[in-house]
């Protein structure tokens, strides 16, 4: 299978199923860079996925039927601007530039919508994730904190702006 040129997708509330699938997928294989847990998504009802899907952009990389990623945009309502969330490849798309492609989707949405800042955190010694952000022109803000509440993981916060040169070609 050709995992370096998946279609990657906006999913809508109609396709909760393929959300659910993708986010326990990622849950059981990287659970200690989330900030929720497999037990946790397992209990959310239909109802509960399809809301989740309504208050974000959820992007969804696939290939040949074959779901090989995911990543999230939310509007940022404390400090404006985009957070990145709920990013995971599949292992085998893993190293392929499907990751790049979630990321762009993002990026891309964020820019669309008139935001000119995307956040995300990510959690301490995910060295492969801290290299895909850089990639894509993040950089470390200075702010880290725990992973959740009352949990000892740590995480880092990482931004990307919208370069003032593409700021003048919107006008």
């Amino acid at each position: 299978m050709d995992v370096s040129t998946p279609e990657v997708r906006l999913l809508m509330p109609d396709d909760w199923a393929a959300f659910r699938r993708v986010r326990l997928r990622a849950l059981a294989d990287t659970p200690q860079f989330f900030g929720s847990t497999l037990t946790e998504a397992r209990a959310r009802t239909e109802g509960d996925w399809r809301r989740a899907l309504t208050d974000r952009a959820q992007f969804l990389a696939e290939s040949a039927g074959a779901e090989l990623g995911t990543v999230a945009g939310m509007p940022d309502r404390e400090r404006g601007g985009v957070h990145l969330i709920s990013m995971w490849v599949a292992p085998r798309a893993r190293g392929t530039g499907v990751s790049d492609r979630l990321v762009r989707a993002v990026l891309d949405w964020a820019v669309a919508g008139g935001h000119r800042v995307v956040r995300l955190e990510v959690a301490e010694r995910n060295n492969h994730a801290e290299g895909l952000y850089l990639r894509n022109g993040f950089v470390r803000t200075g702010v880290s904190g725990p992973v959740a509440p009352g949990d000892a993981r740590r995480e880092f916060e990482m931004q990307w702006r919208l370069p003032e040169s593409r700021l003048s070609d919107r006008s």
